[in-house]
């Protein structure tokens, strides 16, 4: 009965042992879940920072695009304003010679 007792004793040592393994283990794992429910709080917050960025950026492109066009169209009037300046000038000549 006492080599019974004793391993009976031996077995519930083991598993208390086994148990308390399992939970430093498991408190290491919650421990690494922590910091990695952190880190994915601040992966979260840095997406959303460049979420809010490329928004940001997509709306001063569109504006630069509104601009360059508006920019082209004026170049375009100015060169046609100057390919008419020869026609102008001679216009101005004939005018002033018959003064």
């Amino acid at each position: 009965m006492s080599t019974a007792t004793e391993e009976a004793r031996a077995d519930i040592r083991e598993h208390a042992q086994a148990t308390v393994s399992d939970l430093g283990s498991l408190a290491q794992e919650v421990s690494g879940g922590s910091e990695l429910r952190d880190m994915l709080m601040r992966v979260a917050k840095q997406t959303a920072s460049l979420d809010i960025c490329i928004r940001e950026t997509q709306q001063s492109l569109a504006t630069s695009q509104v601009a360059a066009a508006r920019l082209a169209d004026r170049v375009d009037s100015a060169s046609e304003q100057l390919k008419s300046l020869p026609k102008t000038i001679d216009i101005i000549k004939v005018a002033s010679a018959d003064m």
